[in-house]
């Protein structure tokens, strides 16, 4: 029987009619056109985490988890990440690993602030500062001792060494050190290339600065390279009007000019905001934060993947106290934002 091209035509639309009609209906039951504001899933995630103030008591050298359980508690929200702070030569000491373990049994992957400083195993010559004596060699004795305790954990630690090193502030920046950015870098280059060789697989180096100044180093002339670090960190404070220096900043503010800085550095790279917190000086805090992580962070901060919170009364240091328990308003502000789905 011979077919007309037009019949043959009317056959082929129609089985794949057949074919393809059953999908185009799954397809649009499935996204429901009918209320579009179903149909947007948000794939990304940023995770939490939180240095709270006595999680690590620096007198006894030890861990008090309660205290991020209590932080938990407070926000309603399980972290990931329990951040706390340690001296570099006290990384080779035997109970590092019973402390990174205590973490782990809680649900964490610890972060630990390490800065670097002259000590026994890292005596001090007055020809050279703290990161040309770790690029010669001198600290390689006490570098290998904390090399040898992060491999006997062998689980995940997020490894902030020497952060803020771009303001003149912190003791061991390049500028209060005396030493150049090709200094600091060729010492990060020096430690990361003694931990590979002896295998040392389960840090995730973080480099970390904080929010620039007018006299800081450039981002680039400070950052390792991509083949050493896995994470690009920011600190930043709104200080408000609490210091002769500074005013009522919003978050964005804050952190802007330094978050577009590093991502042009490093583009292919996660970025944490590695300490973060407001004043309540000046201006609303509750506000502060519910912009932050309402508005500012899934819509302007893209690149941020993870929110370390910083969160310690520092009145005696600083006359600053940074809880964010002090204000009902400021915990309901954080709590209801972080309902927000890419929170996890």
């Amino acid at each position: 029987m011979k077919i007309s091209s037009r019949s043959l035509v009317i056959i082929i639309f129609l089985i794949a009619v057949l074919i393809i009609g059953p999908s185009i209906i799954i397809i649009k039951k499935s996204l429901n056109f009918r209320n579009p504001k179903l149909i947007v899933r948000n794939s990304r995630v940023v995770s939490l985490g939180a240095w709270t103030g006595g999680l690590w008591n620096n007198k006894s050298k030890s861990l008090d988890l309660d205290k991020l359980h209590e932080f938990q508690s407070l926000i309603s929200k399980k972290v990931s990440i329990a951040h706390y702070y340690r001296g570099w030569d006290e990384l080779n000491k035997p109970g590092l690993s019973d402390q990174l373990y205590s973490i782990n049994k809680n649900g964490w992957t610890p972060m630990i602030s390490a800065n670097p400083y002259f000590s026994l195993k890292c005596s001090e010559n007055k020809e050279e500062n703290i990161y040309q004596a770790i690029t010669q060699g001198h600290c390689d004795s006490l570098i290998l001792a904390i090399a040898d305790n992060f491999k006997k954990y062998n689980k995940p630690v997020y490894f902030r060494f020497a952060w803020e090193m771009n303001i003149d502030s912190i003791q061991w920046s390049t500028q209060y050190t005396g030493s150049s950015p090709s200094e600091f870098v060729s010492a990060w280059r020096h430690i990361h290339d003694i931990f590979r060789e002896n295998e040392v697989k389960n840090l995730k180096w973080v480099f970390s600065v904080n929010v620039e100044k007018a006299n800081s180093p450039s981002i680039a002339s400070l950052y390792p390279g991509d083949k050493y670090v896995d994470w690009i960190a920011i600190d930043g404070y709104n200080w408000g009007t609490t210091q002769n220096w500074s005013k009522w900043l919003s978050f964005k503010e804050v952190f802007q000019s330094t978050y577009d800085h590093l991502i042009r550095v490093a583009p292919k790279k996660p970025l944490m905001l590695s300490e973060v917190n407001s004043v309540n000086i000046g201006g609303n805090k509750a506000a502060w934060f519910q912009d932050m992580l309402s508005y500012q962070i899934p819509n302007n901060f893209k690149k941020v993947n993870m929110i370390i919170f910083f969160n310690e009364d520092k009145t005696k240091e600083e006359g600053i106290n940074w809880n964010i328990e002090n204000s009902h308003q400021v915990v309901e502000a954080i709590k209801n934002s972080l309902k927000n789905d890419i929170y996890k």
